[in-house]
């Protein structure tokens, strides 16, 4: 008997042409959205003159989370001023640590980049 045995109808997995990295999911819950633009606010206020590099907290009314800023740097990029940063928060649903990147566009106003997890 001919025709295509089970065996056969596998899929070879022996040879990987290649793969493409899954991409970030935008963020669709509102209240990590109203936080995220709130640690972007305090982040893109900091002045690096008087600020003193001590943990600086933040707190959203509108979602009654908080946290605290604990790390920011400044680096200057091809496409201009960025601030890198690590902070924590504090919501309903527990406590979370997070890693971001706000960045100055043309024009001054500032744009959150990247907001993820630790």
């Amino acid at each position: 008997m001919g025709g295509v045995s089970i065996e056969s109808a596998v899929p070879d997995k022996s040879s990987i042409t290649g793969s493409v990295a899954p991409s970030q999911q935008p963020d669709t819950d509102n209240e990590t959205l109203s936080d995220r633009n709130a640690i972007r606010n305090v982040v893109s206020g900091l002045d690096f003159n008087t600020w003193g590099m001590k943990p600086v907290p933040w707190a959203n009314p509108d979602t009654g989370s908080q946290g605290v800023i604990n790390q920011v740097s400044e680096v200057q990029k091809t496409d201009g001023l960025c601030r890198e940063f690590e902070t924590s928060r504090q919501a309903f649903n527990g406590v979370s640590l997070y890693r971001g990147e706000t960045c100055m566009r043309k024009g001054g106003d500032w744009v959150l980049k990247s907001f993820a997890p630790l």
